[in-house]
């Protein structure tokens, strides 16, 4: 019911009645826990209708709590609470306080008045945004540790500068180890007694061959023995 009677009463204000806006909007740019007053002053010239809006973006402004100038009863609207936004009327000042504001509250808020005509004024922009520096705790950095890092970062750095070096010392150590042993290996006893086996094997190859051969030779001679002993049986018994 009482956005309805809010959007009528706008519409009522904006197409029935003629409006007056005063002074183009401020911006006031506040913390999450900090305590805000808003306020106008009363212009007209008898007892009427005042109200405080709110409106986010292009949405339909909302609101807030309104009250009759002349009586202190206030109603609000659109589930505002009385303990976070309080309006009040004090010496024709029209006043909304809101207490600890958060980023919720963000949006442009203006004071209405109704009598003969709708009268908007104090255009207001409030921004929430960021911490309240007053409720910010001073951090501080550990023992050798700067405020940007750099001592945790140049520690790192040599850290992995020592790793690095030790690595390529011991690929360095490995390297020269297994050349050297590959060279002890070729120049080793191995190697040097291999031609002498070879020269041992000739010896024998040659006293085989020799041998070989004395043989054949042998036989050769007993074939012309006999044949010469069958020729000589041969003539004589001729």
């Amino acid at each position: 019911m009482a956005r309805i009677y809010v959007s009528a009463l706008v519409l009522y204000g904006f197409c029935l009645t003629p409006v007056m806006l005063f002074s183009p909007p401020l911006s006031v740019v506040v913390h999450p826990g900090d305590n805000v007053t808003l306020q106008c002053t009363d212009v007209l010239k008898g007892p009427g209708h005042v109200a405080w809006f709110k409106q986010v973006n292009v949405s339909e402004p909302l609101c807030i709590a309104s009250m009759y100038s002349s009586q202190p009863y206030v109603k609000h609207h659109n589930g505002f609470q009385p303990s976070h936004m309080e309006m009040f009327i004090s010496n024709r000042i029209i006043v909304l306080k809101i207490t600890e504001v958060d980023v919720a509250d963000s949006g442009l808020y203006c004071c209405g008045m109704y009598n003969e005509y709708f009268i908007f004024t104090n255009m207001t922009f409030l921004m929430v945004q960021g911490y309240k520096d007053s409720d910010k705790e001073p951090e501080q950095c550990p023992d050798g540790l700067d405020d940007d890092g750099t001592m945790y970062l140049l520690t790192l750095v040599v850290i992995l500068g020592v790793v690095t070096a030790v690595l390529l010392i011991v690929i360095l150590i490995l390297v020269l180890k297994i050349r050297r042993d590959t060279n002890r290996h070729n120049t080793g006893p191995d190697s040097q007694r291999q031609p002498q086996n070879d020269q041992n094997q000739y010896p024998d190859s040659l006293i085989y061959a020799a041998l070989n051969f004395t043989s054949k030779k042998r036989k050769m001679e007993r074939r012309r023995e006999k044949e010469l002993d069958t020729h000589v049986v041969y003539a004589a018994t001729r």
